[in-house]
């Protein structure tokens, strides 16, 4: 199926990549970055629009977090990456046309009552590694739509 919104708990997922997770306490933004680029071909592939959700305690910016694929966020500091994806999974009108990827059990439960599909972080790494073994010519390119500003245009 393909997904109007895929939206992706970015340190739960970040924490299911082990080379990665090993690198938070030493290279926060390089972590993120190699999670970005790892995540970006999947996530063109299964949805028009991809947001990248980080708790916003340590927020990044810069071109290594940047992608035509997919929009990174981090939360307000009064405000979780969880709580953003709860409000997003509400606010967008189509919610059976989400995919949510946690593997966070209260999430999983939240957005699916509320109309999500969701996806564990370790089944979404796994497509990961498939997806970058296929070659470009299998590969669909990236839609186009709303971005995270559209839906929340007065702020959070």
């Amino acid at each position: 199926m393909h997904y109007e919104w895929l939206i992706i708990d970015g340190y739960n997922l970040l924490h299911k990549a082990p080379e990665l997770a090993a690198m938070l306490g030493t290279d926060l933004q390089a972590a993120r970055h190699r999670l970005v680029r790892r995540v970006e071909e999947t996530a063109h592939n299964m949805a028009r629009q991809t947001l990248l959700v980080f708790d916003g305690r340590e927020a990044g910016s810069g071109p290594a977090l940047t992608s035509k694929y997919l929009e990174v966020f981090f939360s307000p500091g009064n405000l979780s990456a969880d709580t953003i994806i709860e409000r997003l999974v509400c606010k967008i009108p189509t919610s059976d046309k989400i995919l949510v990827v946690t593997s966070d059990h209260a999430e999983h439960d939240t957005v699916s009552s509320a109309g999500a599909q969701t996806m564990s972080s370790e089944e979404f790494m796994d497509r990961c590694e498939r997806e970058s073994k296929k070659p470009i010519s299998q590969q669909t390119p990236p839609g186009k739509g709303p971005k995270l500003g559209d839906l929340f245009p007065d702020g959070l």
